[in-house]
């Protein structure tokens, strides 16, 4: 279904584009504008207006070229845009009567321009005008237009100061506040704005521009109807001050994660009152991973009292911070009023926080008393989430109350890690990658009434390299420099298009996006070789984070392209295009018969690759895994199969990488990452095999079902406890090594569903449900899910008894 344009609006906006001054773009070349002051920055909009009375609704619409906070008479009501290539940008509605009152009423508008790409943002190629920071905004209320022009006023958020980011892995904007120059009380009616400069209204200025200084306009073109139905939001979590140090202090950083890390390694102070460099450090624990925004709350701080804080998933048994790649965090200058409050523009996700504090410099000259300053100092820090709604109404319960927790840690780490998009964590990076959302999804289609993020983040990822090839992670620093790819990230993103076809059956939607999934399949077709089989495909071939071995002839690769020509072809059937998928399945054909050169018959076993001709021992669980989910192991092959890859005496747990990405590890297994894995591995190539990370677990567990052996899976699921056992309340990355919340890892909460209570559509769209339960060793177990009809409720016994309430008709087995 195509997105349309709520009411009253349409493409055309009557609002014009402003920002705070003429647009800083100067020209590279004759026809090449580029920013001339590419920095964060920020500005803040307001428009005050009166209402003899308040109606009814007041419908709003709102995009910036970057990130906003919408406050109505004081009142936030909304925070975005929704991260997205700026080409394809959609912005915000939002009904705003419930905010509004009779007499003076104001629109307050915090717009932020990074300048340089982030984890979840990218800078536009700019126009002569456009592209250099941007906001439009319009309601009609009652029978009035509040249009974003020239008359709202304006001024630079002069206490937030621009501070870099270290780039790469870590590129999450960092904040600087200074709460001595912020105008308070700017959100409210009656404020003094007149020092306050008027809006600059920028008209779009490029070749071939027609004048008009309301969108649409180049460089973004049609501004798209909005994608979610609610803003994020979650609960408050308070965390916990553990303890107090006093350190002599490092020179003082403009990056507040940096002065704390330093800070902390500074010697301690046994006595602090003897120094007048000593800078107090209070540590705080929120108990578990939370994401959000970060809430301060302050009392008896000085004016000038700086506030430095650092976040990280994990700390050292000496109980210093271990970022392992995060790099979070924010500074606080103190207005120093009896009580203060601040909340960050940005979400920080983590577990601890630990927190410098530096008294003002005013303060130290004048005393050899430092401590007082900030001893006497009250400060409280939350972390309010905002993370996509999940409505009441999905559920899941079983005679294992192991699984059930197991089944809810994983909608936990789903709910964390799903903002805007689905993000990889919430906390180290925050990008959209390609294939890792694939889980996500899925976890939301079985368990979330609302599938606008499940049908959104498809085609958020959409947007293709010249060659076809999908970038590794959406609408992020790694989409804008294509600095590298992963090719079987974009196969997972055509089995979540496969999952908006066989979910929502919605025919246009899967039409409009199956033309990119054709590019995706094609660019592998030049790397097939004599035998029909892909060589030496290049990029980054992750399939996941365990030791798999990719490089020369891969059959993961080999067989997950497989899938998705299989995939591509019953969804070309679907919308009637017959001759493409016969091209998809005469290429899946060829590879099904060349497959067979993985196969081992003395071990029973799909070898990982092949390398100049010649056949490697190393089997891991993925080739087997993937071979059956493609179609590719021959009927009276597969219980052979299967029992290779589940024989636990077997499986080993081995990551090149990740291993080493821990508290106590080096973090040096990027080495493996540059140069590939050692030619001879060190496990027992012959008689072990690696187990798939938690990722590829989706891959395995839809293999026993495939195969007929879904009684496998809530055993399985268990595996999972092991987590559980380290204290874990979310999932982390990986069976050992990286983050403590990754989505990706959480598949046992659809699984649990899908294949042990059987419940999957039979027709696209739910238009018929197929229900076959393999309970596996449970008792009983029962699950109600969401579907386009409605609510599905099934309830199944080992004895055989099964109990659905179905709005659509039931297809069993």
């Amino acid at each position: 279904m195509r997105l349309s344009h709520p009411a009253p609006f349409s493409g055309s906006w009557k609002a014009k584009w402003i920002w705070h001054g003429r647009p800083a773009l100067e020209m590279e070349t004759a026809t090449r504008p580029v920013l001339a002051n590419p920095k964060d920055s920020v500005v803040l909009f307001r428009s005050e207006f009166h209402l003899d009375q308040v109606p009814a609704a007041a419908p709003a619409r709102i995009w910036v070229d970057g990130r906003y906070v919408l406050v109505v008479n004081g009142t936030e009501v909304a925070r975005g845009p929704v991260r997205s290539e700026p080409r394809t940008a959609h912005y915000d509605f939002v009904d705003l009567a419930a905010h509004l009152r009779e007499g003076a009423n104001v629109i307050a508008i915090t717009a932020r321009h990074f300048g340089h790409s982030t984890s979840w943002w990218i800078p536009v190629p700019p126009t002569y005008s456009l592209g250099a920071g941007s906001l439009v905004f319009e309601a009609l209320i009652g029978q009035d237009w509040v249009l974003s022009d020239r008359s709202w006023r304006c001024t630079p958020g002069e206490a937030w100061t621009a501070v870099s980011v270290p780039g790469d892995v870590a590129c999450l904007p960092l904040e600087s506040f200074d709460a001595q120059v912020h105008p308070w009380g700017w959100e409210h009616p009656g404020f003094d704005d007149s020092v306050w400069s008027k809006s600059f209204e920028i008209t779009p200025m490029h070749t071939g521009a027609d004048g008009r200084n309301s969108p649409p306009s180049s460089p973004f073109g049609m501004l798209r109807p909005p994608v979610r139905l609610e803003f994020q939001g979650g609960a408050e979590h308070l965390a916990s001050h553990e303890s107090t140090v006093w350190v002599e202090g490092a020179a003082l950083q403009a990056d507040p994660v940096q002065q704390v890390l330093q800070d902390q390694e500074t010697p301690r102070l046994v006595e602090p009152r003897a120094s007048l460099q000593g800078i107090e450090i209070r540590q705080f624990d929120l108990g578990h991973i939370a994401a959000g925004l970060v809430n301060l709350r302050v009392k008896n701080a000085q004016p000038g009292t700086t506030i430095d804080i650092a976040a990280s998933e994990h700390r050292s048994e000496g109980g210093n911070l271990v970022t392992l790649g995060q790099h979070a965090g924010l500074r606080y200058v103190c207005r120093g009023e009896s009580a203060e409050s601040f909340e960050s523009l940005d979400i920080i996700g983590t577990r601890f926080l630990d927190v410098a504090l530096r008294a003002p410099q005013t303060s130290a000259s004048a005393t050899s008393d430092t401590t007082s300053t900030t001893a006497a100092l009250s400060l409280e820090i939350s972390i309010a989430e905002q993370h996509r709604p999940r409505p009441a109404g999905a559920s899941f319960e079983c005679s294992d109350p192991l699984l059930n927790q197991i089944h809810e840690i994983g909608l936990r780490t789903v709910d964390l890690c799903a903002l805007d998009a689905y993000v990889d964590c919430p906390t180290r990076e925050q990008r959209a990658w390609t294939g890792d959302s694939v889980v996500h999804q899925m976890v939301d289609l079985v368990s979330n009434p609302d599938w606008s993020m499940p049908i959104w983040h498809p085609q958020l990822a959409t947007h293709s390299r010249p060659d076809g090839m999908l970038a590794m992670a959406a609408a992020s620093d790694f989409s804008a420099d294509d600095r590298m790819y992963i090719p079987d990230w974009a196969l997972h993103w055509i089995h979540s298009l496969f999952n908006v076809y066989r979910y929502t059956g919605d025919t246009e939607l899967v039409a409009e996006y199956l033309p990119v999934a054709e590019r995706v399949l094609r660019w592998f077709e030049s790397f097939l070789g004599p035998d029909d089989l892909l060589q030496d495909v290049t990029g980054w071939p992750l399939t996941d984070w365990a030791s798999v071995y990719m490089n020369g002839c891969s059959s993961t690769t080999n067989a997950i392209w497989a899938r998705g020509l299989d995939e591509f072809a019953e969804m070309s059937d679907w919308v009637g295009n017959a001759a493409n998928a016969s091209w998809a399945r005469d290429r899946h054909a060829s590879i099904c018969a060349a497959f067979e050169v993985f196969w081992d018959e003395d071990r029973g076993v799909y070898i990982d690759h092949i390398v100049d001709g010649e056949p490697k021992p190393e089997a891991a669980q993925h080739p087997g895994a993937a071979a059956i989910v493609a179609g590719l192991v021959p009927q009276d092959r597969l219980s052979r199969v299967v029992e290779g890859i589940t024989d636990r005496s077997k499986l080993i747990r081995h990551s090149f990488v990740m291993d080493r990405l821990t508290v106590d590890g080096d973090g040096q297994g990027f080495i493996f990452l540059m140069n590939g894995y050692p030619a001879e591995p060190p496990w027992d190539a012959l008689n072990e095999m690696v187990e798939a990370e938690p990722f590829y677990q989706y891959v395995v567990h839809d293999a026993l079902a495939k195969a007929g052996r879904a009684d496998l899976i809530s055993g399985l699921c268990r595996n999972w406890k092991v987590f559980i056992d380290a204290g874990e309340t979310t999932w982390p990355e990986c069976w050992v090594g990286g983050t403590r919340c990754h989505g990706w890892s959480s598949t046992p909460t659809r699984d649990l569903i899908v294949h042990v209570l059987g419940i999957s559509p039979a027709e696209p769209g739910y238009d018929s449900v197929r229900v076959a339960p393999a309970l596996g060793d449970l008792e009983w177990a029962r699950a109600t899910v969401p579907t386009p009809h409605g609510f599905i409720t099934v309830e199944a016994h080992a004895d055989g008894t099964l109990r659905i309430d179905s709005p659509v008709p039931v297809v069993r087995g």
